[in-house]
């Protein structure tokens, strides 16, 4: 109905008297017996109000109407107007506003559907209740904003009990209210000087006949029924008066209840109104009218207690329960009976067109709660919607001063004011699963820009953005200036909020991916962050030298009382705004804790669940000032209302999650808890329940819509870990978790789970687990050995079928440097390596992800592991032993998704690897692989800065770049100054710091050719790569390198090696080896000491004498090669950091790197690559670290073992597998190598893991090379296999049928 006020008194014709501190309203009784003592009311109507009631406001012939079809993804908000006398009704409220409404939008928001109460315990202030007039305009008008359609019935929640509510001695006219054409009724009433109370009227005008009706009712109505037990209770109780009929025709003569009721003449009509209007709704079936049950346990209190005079109290029954439940099915049955609400699950298969509802729904609702700032609102828009200005503006601030509202409400007005060419694109980070990566606001915008260029008739261009995210992300800038320049005459504005929040993979906060092209001035960005956290602020505006910043200043007072206004307004809530006699300034007092946009919204939120109206302005008072303790105010408030321990758990679990929770998984973890606790304590845990509790933290929660659940603001998330979390809460809550999600996964891991069915966010919890573990291990610094999961090949296999590789593969490395040991690190670091090389087989055939770990070798820790879990009695085995990948005791830690033709590593804490891939340079993280940059710059040579700041690149035109290795902005070039003639396949550094840089050719093919071209060095400046020095080699060169120990440099030719002295340019001398080419050199670190390697497979070992000594031979290794290859030979050699014993090589043919020690063993073989590696790098300051690069698609990072066991590393050479398949019914499988096609059957895995022999079916010969593959043909017969020259096509008995 109306405020607590309206409770203080019975109706119209009140005074004020003040009472203590505070002005309080009290009937005039003389006035009310006055005014009622007349009998013209009895007259005025002829027959008794239930015919009334039929006569106008029931029409049997109202239709009904269809349901309502929503659009897909749009909100609707429907408000539900709560009816009754107040003072009796606090607990029904109470459990509708705090617990069935928070359950009914848990469940409603995937379909999103919210329910908004319109509770009006407080949203009439006290000068709207000196008037009849006013408290019916301002209730029944709110009524009318509860109908969905005009013309239709509200949504409308009325609670009849013993209680009447306030008379009303007059009746407004129908022209007085917003809709006058509905009002017919209350002249009728009016006109027959019929006086009801407000709470009738708002029944009346909820059930009046609409024009049309609802398929569903969505009036509803529950007569409180007490117990007997409650009725005894109340028989005896001092607070009775709370719950009868307030109006009484004799006086009471209990001094203490005689006040507690309104004396008046023929109370008894309206105890027979109050009746018959029951009866009347009871038997209408456009309304749903129940009766329920409620308890009294004695729970009531004075609110202003006065000795004789009228007293005020509320009172609270119980046993609702079931009353919720009724309540809520009836919302949720009507809900769905009214609306036609779209496939949803149709929609999230579309992800990108749902994650773009979910963005621009949030986006909105931020926006519907700004006011003021209208000058910045204004010269932001301005910015998007000029030509002129630079292309990004950086909105930014301190937390909680408003930028977030500021960027929704100019982004809202984007969308609105779009031009018909023009493309509107927002963003807003933790608005929903996922959108903290920068991964998927990057697909998103291209999937957006590739829609809105094939509908400009672009049907050529690709709807999906490239898969592989190393391509997107070079990709993106052009793609952009592409865009921009495509459609000149377009708009391209790009809004992303709360940069600061996205997470740091892929350079996020280096703000790479704002667009750089000058050129392009109709392509807009606007950004929101803080000034001060993660550098995006001052790296938004380095990376994009055309952009400008805007710091979001603190709001006015008038702005501030308007925010608050507004905010409480959405739920029919009021603030005092002037010095009220009664209740104060309540807005100023609000306004004088804090001028923080934050702060006062958290304070709105507490405000909006607050119900004794009286007590409002105290309740304000309470509020502390600072943000972060009002957090701590409301933490308290939970726990004391939903108990401290539920509270706790519900917070610590949504602060310490990975990345959220799913509303459903926490229930789940809350119940998983209470049932291994409850038997402990002998009862239950918990008395509350998350729906409850949800309703109070909701507003603070990113997501929503069915998303993660998470803390959005890091004030409250700091205040929870200052609060709750300590190392013991935080160490129970990550092991709770762990056996929670370790239960939900266990299921599935076995070999044939195929029959399994998992929950709906088994995915989730398979991302989340081992976070925890880690957690658990770091915490109580006792280590896990996580057998269950990073070493257990189910649990890998699901992983990598559910998409999660590049997360499992960031947990090894977290998981490793936490291991306590060495043996712990090897077993994660093997584990890690085979999911690197075996995640597309596993991806391609998971029904052999445990043959795959049973086929490493035999004292392996992968097999070792798998034999732990049963092995079944019969299944296939796959091939793999026969395929080029490592066994499971090599080295390699980590592999690059680049080819290269050169590349380099900084040292182990500079963590990077740079690869010249001729096309570009990328720039990775050399502990997981990730991309982290790609230069758009022609690369066939890299070096790297001593301090590893800067990345020095030669391209094929012979020219110089410079680039910062952390930002990825170019410094400068040689271009237009000191280039040289041909490609610069060399960079290195003088003992002074200088830049050297050498040409020659950049395949290893000049032997057979026509190329008599000469090569040369450049000397160039470290800083801004100007000229010092230029000579010629006189001959065409392949590769160079420079002896610090004696200050020389060298270059390799046809079958000779030239000394040269860099102070003068001049050359020294030269030696020969007898081979036709020398394709690579490199030189000692400390000695005067070089390698070079030549077309003959040998690899010759020189000293670098002086002048009279020359090129000394101190040794010659053959390699062995399994046939002769027209361009075979030695392509990289490199000395190793493990010490002189050793130094590695590379030749086409096995695609692999070979280790050689000190007297010319072969002493280690490093498979993995799957074409010719191109070139050999050492990590810096890290003994037996190596980064290689082939010409496919692959660079490697290699740990070797340091100790004396490095043949370890050793394989033998056989005939090697190019290729393997299976056919379509899997009874076989096929291999194709350098020279053969064979035919097999699969074979079978025993009891203890051996696998049976696969045997050949039959072999035939082929004219294989090194890039022979084949493929099935889908109808099942047929076999294709590419040769050198042919295509062959062989039947399944390998009879070939035809070649092409």
């Amino acid at each position: 109905m109306v405020s607590n006020m309206l409770d203080m008194f019975s109706f119209c014709g009140c005074r004020k008297k003040k009472v203590g501190d505070i002005d309080i309203a009290v009937e005039d009784r003389a006035a009310d017996e006055e005014v009622f003592s007349n009998e013209e009311a009895d007259n005025k109507i002829n027959h008794d109000f239930s015919e009334w009631l039929n006569d106008n406001l029931y029409d049997k012939t109202t239709v009904f109407n269809e349901p309502d079809k929503k659009s897909l993804g749009e909100w609707t908000e429907i408000r539900l107007f709560l009816s009754s006398t107040f003072i009796d009704t606090h607990a029904e409220r109470d459990k509708i506003v705090k617990e069935v409404i928070p359950e009914i939008n848990r469940k409603m928001a995937p379909n999103f559907i919210r329910v908004i109460p319109v509770d009006l315990r407080w949203g009439v202030l006290a000068e709207e209740s000196k008037s009849c007039f006013d408290i019916q305009k301002t209730c029944l008008n709110q009524i009318d904003n509860c109908r969905l359609n005009r013309g239709q019935s509200p949504w409308f929640l009325g609670l009849r009990t013993s209680r009447y509510g306030w008379l009303q001695n007059e009746m407004m006219s129908s022209q007085g209210f917003e809709q006058p054409k509905y009002y017919d009724w209350i002249d009728k009433l009016g006109g027959a000087n019929k006086a009801v109370s407000i709470t009738s009227l708002e029944v009346c005008h909820a059930t009046r006949a609409p024009d049309t009706l609802p398929p569903f009712p969505t009036v509803f109505f529950y007569r409180r029924k007490f117990t007997p037990a409650a009725q005894r209770r109340l028989k005896n109780d001092e607070f009775r008066w709370v719950f009868d009929f307030e109006y009484t025709e004799e006086e009471i003569r209990d001094p203490e209840l005689k006040y507690q009721y309104t004396l008046i003449d023929k109370a008894g009509r309206y105890a027979s109104d109050r009746d018959e209007l029951d009866q009347f709704l009871s038997d209408k079936p456009h309304v749903i009218f129940t009766d329920y049950s409620a308890g009294f346990e004695g729970d009531a209190y004075y609110t202003k207690k006065r000795k004789n005079a009228k007293s005020f109290g509320v009172g609270y029954v119980s046993d609702l329960d079931e009353f919720a439940y009724d309540v809520e099915q009836d919302l949720l049955m009507a809900i769905k009976k009214n609306f036609i609400v779209p496939d949803v699950s149709e929609l999230k298969r579309d992800t990108y067109l749902f994650d773009t509802i979910q963005h621009e729904n949030a986006i909105k609702l931020k926006a519907s709660t700004f006011v003021g700032r209208r000058e910045m609102m204004e010269e932001t828009l301005s910015h998007l919607q000029s030509w002129e200005t630079t292309h990004t503006l950086v909105l930014h601030g301190d937390p909680g001063c408003g930028k977030s509202g500021l960027l929704a409400a100019v982004a809202h007005r984007a969308i609105q004011e779009k031009g018909e060419n023009d493309f509107v694109f927002v963003h807003a980070v933790d608005s929903c699963p996922g959108s903290n990566l920068l991964e998927q606001f990057l697909r998103r915008l291209h999937v957006n820009l590739r829609s809105f260029r094939r509908n400009k008739g672009e049907i050529k261009i690709s709807s999906d953005p490239p898969e592989s995210i190393t391509d997107l992300k070079q990709e993106h800038q052009s793609f952009l200036t592409e865009t921009g320049q495509q459609y000149p005459n377009s708009k391209f504005l790009i809004i992303v909020d709360a940069v600061n929040q996205f997470h740091d993979s892929l350079g996020a906060w280096e703000m790479w991916w704002l667009v750089r092209d000058e050129g392009v001035s109709n392509i807009r960005f606007l950004i929101s962050t803080l000034t001060e956290e993660n550098n995006t602020y001052q790296n938004a505006l380095s990376a994009c030298k055309f952009s400008t910043s805007l710091l979001v200043t603190p709001m006015s007072r008038e702005d501030l009382a308007d925010m608050v206004s507004t905010t409480l307004e959405r739920y029919n809530k009021k603030l005092t705004c002037y010095d009220d006699g009664l209740l104060g300034n309540q807005m100023e007092l609000l306004l004088s804790k804090s001028s923080s946009p934050l702060f006062l919204i958290a304070a709105c939120e507490a405000l909006r669940k607050f119900g004794i109206f009286e007590k409002v302005s105290e309740y304000i008072s309470s509020f502390p000032s600072e943000i972060t303790s009002l957090f701590s105010f409301l933490l308290d408030e939970w726990s004391e209302e939903y108990g401290k321990e539920f509270t706790e758990d519900v917070c610590g679990l949504l602060a310490l999650s990975k990345d959220g929770l799913l509303e459903n998984q926490i229930n789940d973890l809350l119940r998983f808890k209470e049932n291994r606790e409850k038997g402990e304590r002998g009862g239950f845990l918990y008395d509350s329940s998350f729906s409850r509790l949800y309703g109070s933290i909701s507003s603070f929660l990113a997501a929503g819509g069915g998303g993660y659940l998470r803390f959005f603001h890091d004030q409250l998330k700091y205040t929870i870990r200052d609060k709750f979390l300590d190392q013991t809460f935080s160490f129970n809550t990550h092991n709770w978790m762990c056996e929670f999600f370790m239960m939900v996964i266990r299921p599935k891991l076995r070999d044939d789970c195929s029959a399994v069915k998992t929950c709906d966010y088994f995915e989730h919890v398979l991302n989340q687990i081992v976070h925890h573990q880690i957690q658990v291990a770091n915490i109580s610094r006792s280590y896990l050995p996580f057998e269950s999961t990073l070493r257990n090949i189910y649990f890998v296999r699901e992983r990598i079928l559910s998409g999660q590789y590049n997360a499992l593969n960031n947990e090894y490395i977290e998981a490793i440097e936490s291991a306590p040991s060495e043996e712990d690190k090897t077993a994660l670091k093997l584990w890690a390596k085979f999911v690197q090389l075996y995640t597309p087989a596993i991806h391609e055939f998971p029904q052999y992800a445990q043959n795959m770990a049973l086929n490493q070798a035999s004292t392996s820790v992968v097999r070792t592991d798998t034999l732990q879990h049963p092995i079944p009695p019969s299944s296939s085995c796959y091939p793999l032993t026969w395929t080029n990948v490592p066994s499971a005791d090599d080295p390699m830690a980590v592999k690059i998704p680049s080819k290269g033709v050169d590349c380099v590593a900084s040292s182990v804490s500079g963590d990077v690897v740079i690869v010249a891939a001729e096309q570009y340079a990328g720039v990775y993280d050399q502990s997981s692989g990730e991309t982290i940059h790609k230069l758009p710059v022609s690369a066939y040579s890299v070096l790297l800065s001593e301090d590893e700041k800067v990345v020095f690149i030669g391209d094929e035109e012979g020219t110089v770049y410079s680039y910062e290795v952390r930002s990825g902005a170019l410094k400068c070039s040689t271009e237009d100054t000191a280039s040289l003639s041909g490609c610069v396949t060399w960079l290195g550094a003088d003992k002074n710091g200088n830049i050297l840089a050498g040409s020659g050719h950049s395949s290893k093919t000049i032997c057979w050719d026509d190329y008599s071209s000469t090569d040369g060095y450049v000397i160039l400046n470290p800083t801004d790569l100007t000229l010092i020095k230029r000579w010629s080699c006189e001959d065409p060169a392949f590769y160079h390198t420079y002896n610090p120990a004696s200050n020389t440099l060298i270059s390799s030719h046809k079958g000779s090696l030239a000394v040269w002295d860099p102070k003068s340019g001049e050359k020294m001398y030269s030696g020969e080896d007898g081979s036709g080419c020398i394709y690579c050199v490199d030189s000692h670190v400390t000695e005067r000491r070089i390698l070079s390697g030549n077309n003959d497979l040998q690899v010759v070992e020189w000293m670098v004498g002086d002048m009279e000594e020359g090129l000394v031979e101190l040794r010659r290794v053959e390699l062995v090669c399994l046939s002769g290859w027209a361009y075979g030979g030695v392509w990289s050699v490199r000395y190793s950091t493990l010490g002189e014993e050793y130094f590695y090589c590379t030749e086409p043919q096995s695609q692999s790197v070979q280790v050689f020690d000190k007297d010319s063993r072969k002493v280690g073989e490093l498979k993995g690559h799957s074409d010719c590696i191109n070139c050999i790098a050492v990590v810096p300051g890290a003994p037996g670290e190596i980064l290689s690069t082939d010409r496919g698609q692959m660079s490697v990072v290699w740990k070797l073992p340091t100790s004396g066991d490095i043949d370890a590393c050793k394989q033998d050479l056989d005939e090697k597998v190019l290729w393997v398949g299976f056919s379509l019914a899997e009874t076989h499988f096929v291999t194709i190598t350098n020279s053969h096609c064979r035919l097999w059957e699969v074979g079978e895995v025993g009891e203890v893991g051996e696998v049976g022999e696969c045997k050949v079916v039959k072999s035939v010969e082929i004219p294989g090379f090194y890039r022979s593959k084949g493929a099935f043909h889908p109808d099942g017969l047929h076999l294709l296999v590419t040769t050198k020259m042919d295509v062959l096509v062989f039947d399944m008995q390998l009879q070939l049928l035809s070649y092409s």
